[in-house]
């Protein structure tokens, strides 16, 4: 078995849930974390999509997540599970915020900080909204988000670790992801400490990174801020060290043709 293999070789096993298996049957198999919040949700959909291959693998859910009770005993007997075997869950909540309540004609949700400062073809993408939503259907895809959100609380009062990924616009969508982990209801400053020592900690890292500490590598930003107060303030980038060396983010913007900060635009 591949899971049985990496993990004779030191590896982690990280990933979708394949298609014909359930979550559990993922976990049971030796998986050490779960990417994206709609599998866990799957786990409990099985009967209506076994092939995750096809759109249906976001539209069931966007149908029905707001039918699955948290507090029922299969839930409750599958988070057991994950915290039992130690799984790690990468929600990417931005990405179904996206998927199930943007609509076309306005701004994506994860990018209304940001969209007046980018490059006009990059901009119209953040028009196109989510997924088709079919007639009828709008009220039970809103609320599949905020089932999701409660899902993510569920996860934090069982003690299973949460690590900060997306699947988005590199350099921009972490933030919301961070963003909406607030609005969920976890504390910032511990929002925080998921998406830099937390995460180093899931990678076996933790020694080296994550933190700033004597010892460890100087990777990190200097924001305009108070993100412990305000989590968005993470986008107010001033400086940026990594791996030794400094960057200037005004410049990197530039050459990527997107307005610096500090030329203006909203928060």
């Amino acid at each position: 078995m591949i899971t049985e293999e990496a993990h004779r070789r030191g590896m982690r096993v990280s990933g979708h849930v394949p298609a014909f298996m359930t979550a559990e049957q993922a976990v049971r198999a030796g998986y050490d974390e779960i990417q994206h919040m709609n599998m866990l949700f799957l786990n409990f959909l099985y009967d209506r999509v076994q092939d995750t291959r096809s759109p249906a693998r976001f539209t069931a859910v966007a149908e029905h997540a707001a039918e699955i009770d948290l507090d029922s005993p299969r839930v409750r007997s599958f988070l057991a599970l994950l915290k039992e075997r130690k799984v790690t869950v990468d929600p990417t909540l931005d990405v179904f915020e996206n998927l199930f309540a943007d609509r076309p004609g306005r701004v994506a949700a994860a990018f209304t900080e940001v969209a007046d400062r980018m490059p006009p073809l990059v901009r119209r993408g953040f028009l196109e909204g989510g997924l088709p939503v079919p007639e009828g259907a709008d009220e039970r895809w809103r609320a599949a988000f905020p089932a999701m959100e409660r899902m993510l609380m569920a996860l934090r009062r069982e003690g299973i670790p949460i690590v900060a990924g997306t699947d988005s616009l590199a350099g921009f969508s972490l933030p919301r992801e961070l963003e909406l982990y607030v609005e969920a209801g976890i504390p910032a400053p511990e929002v925080l400490r998921m998406a830099t020592l937390g995460a180093a900690r899931v990678l076996g890292r933790d020694d080296r990174l994550g933190e700033i500490a004597p010892g460890k590598l100087a990777d990190m930003i200097l924001v305009d801020g108070d993100p412990t107060r305000r989590i968005g303030d993470v986008r107010r980038v001033l400086l940026v060290v990594a791996d030794g060396a400094v960057f200037d983010p005004e410049a990197l913007c530039r050459e990527v043709g997107i307005r610096p900060l500090q030329e203006g635009g909203t928060r």
